[in-house]
C-alpha cells in the first residue's frame, strides 16, 4: 500500500478519536451537572410494592 494513504487513514482515525474524546468528556460533565438526587422514600415504596404482587 501507499504510505501516503496509510498516513491519511491514521490521521483520520486520530481526528475521530479526538472528537469522540471531546464529546465524551462534554457528555460526562453535562450528566454530572444536570444529575438529580433520588428520594430514598421512593426506593422504600418500590421495595414494598414489588412484594405485593
Amino acid at each position: 500500500m501507499d504510505p501516503v494513504l496509510i498516513k491519511l487513514a491514521l490521521g483520520g482515525l486520530a481526528v475521530l478519536g479526538c472528537i469522540g474524546l471531546f464529546f465524551g468528556i462534554g457528555l460526562a460533565l453535562a450528566a454530572h451537572k444536570f444529575s438529580v438526587q433520588s428520594n430514598p422514600k421512593v426506593e422504600e415504596v418500590l421495595e414494598v410494592l414489588a412484594g405485593a404482587q
